[in-house]
């Protein structure tokens, strides 16, 4: 049984937090759960991290790291889902072990079903857990149509992430458009903004090192992005003005590689901390997504990255990303994915200073809203406030 609790800012939490990425792996679950932890540990809890290989210890944590790797992107789906699987199977393993000195897990969702068994171990054990959703599955395989969704297995794995939310304490999102979505299961939730980290994204460490007039794009490609779209503006970008460049930084898979692009140079994957620097050398960050369901409620953390090096932004198609984008004024937006009218437009803000400052201006304003720092303050005080709400619900006596 769980030790006694008392008012909530006067006992230790005793936190256990499950992701497939964890720093120094450079990954969009390790930039958004690295710094809860960091703010979790300052606080004085107790967190226990169960995530990859190649993941590290931070701070006064306890870190469990398994031989197993990050499932990868570059595979087919059959293959992903056996590797997220065997991933989840030695986390659930070390989890169990465990599972007596826990008065919380949080879990980070995709991966859908690695979270997914890490959930239902947290049933099992009667600890209390967090969910947090940073895409909806299993929506977007059906958004890919990898699963038909009025099938029977698509039938099963909604039931799935049915009951996995209204088992939950708390569900966490990226979104307001997801959020809003959540009211349907009948629990708490919240959302809980991406953001970049102050520390590391600091306009003041990095400066341009050129002239020239450069978009960049920053991350893994996943299904839900347009590789074949970015790569045809920067044909149509070189046809119009060959002296604007492209960087991609990050994985890219040899089969696009090697096809024909414009002036574009591949920097392939960088750790985390080398990022700053490259976008530093950037004039405007880039993200394009596949026209899905899903991508209309997307926020991807590359954006927030972009911000926090002061890029104003170009972003397709329509949603809740193009929204904000326009809300702030931080740069162009485009409702529908057309790689003529884009291309054309980014040469016309290379020619347009007045209008490419004011998008610089106005990124540098709003910049230091999307810091982590403050965004992990919060989910540390939610979590805090629905876990006391769930102990009044339970004996935890000794």
């Amino acid at each position: 049984q769980r030790n006694c609790r008392g008012s909530i800012g006067k006992i230790t939490l005793r936190l256990a937090v499950v992701t497939s990425e964890f720093p120094p792996i450079n990954a969009a679950a390790a930039a958004r759960i690295g710094p809860w932890v960091s703010e979790l540990d300052l606080r004085g809890h107790q967190v226990k991290v169960f995530s990859s290989r190649g993941s590290a210890k931070m701070g006064n944590t306890q870190h469990y790291e398994s031989f197993r790797a990050v499932p990868s992107n570059k595979v087919g789906i059959i293959r992903r889902f056996y590797q997220e699987m065997k991933l989840a199977w030695d986390l659930g393993k070390m989890l169990r072990v465990h599972a007596k000195t826990l008065d919380l897990v949080v879990i980070t969702s995709p991966p859908f079903f690695l979270a997914t068994h890490i959930a239902k171990i947290a049933v099992k054990k009667k600890i209390p857990y967090i969910f947090d959703i940073r895409d909806r599955y299993p929506g977007v395989l059906y958004d890919l149509k990898v699963v038909k969704e009025k099938s029977f297995l698509g039938r099963w794995l909604s039931a799935m992430e049915e009951s996995c939310y209204k088992s939950s304490t708390l569900l966490t999102t990226v979104t307001e458009g997801i959020n809003q979505q959540l009211g349907k299961f009948g629990v708490p939730h919240e959302r809980v903004s991406n953001g970049f980290d102050g520390e590391l994204f600091d306009t003041k460490n990095h400066e341009k090192k050129d002239d020239i007039f450069r978009v960049v794009y920053h991350g893994r490609f996943s299904r839900l992005h347009d590789i074949e779209s970015l790569r045809k503006i920067s044909l149509k970008v070189k046809n119009l003005n060959p002296e604007i460049a492209f960087m991609v930084i990050g994985p890219i898979p040899n089969s696009e590689k090697q096809k024909v692009w414009g002036n574009v140079e591949f920097t392939d994957e960088k750790k985390h901390h080398e990022i700053p620097a490259l976008l530093a050398n950037g004039s405007i960050g880039i993200s394009l997504m596949r026209e899905m369901i899903s991508t209309k409620f997307a926020m991807p953390a590359k954006v927030y990255e972009y911000i926090g090096m002061g890029l104003p932004l170009l972003v397709a198609p329509g949603g809740e990303l193009c929204d904000f984008v326009n809300s702030w004024k931080i740069g162009l937006a485009y409702e529908t994915l057309d790689a003529g009218q884009i291309a054309k437009e980014i040469v016309a803000l290379k020619a347009d200073f007045q209008k490419y400052a004011k998008f610089k201006d106005h990124v540098i304003s709003c910049r230091s809203k999307f810091d982590r720092r403050s965004q992990s303050s919060d989910f540390a005080d939610f979590i805090e406030k629905y876990l006391n709400i769930e102990g009044e619900k339970r004996t935890v006596l000794n």
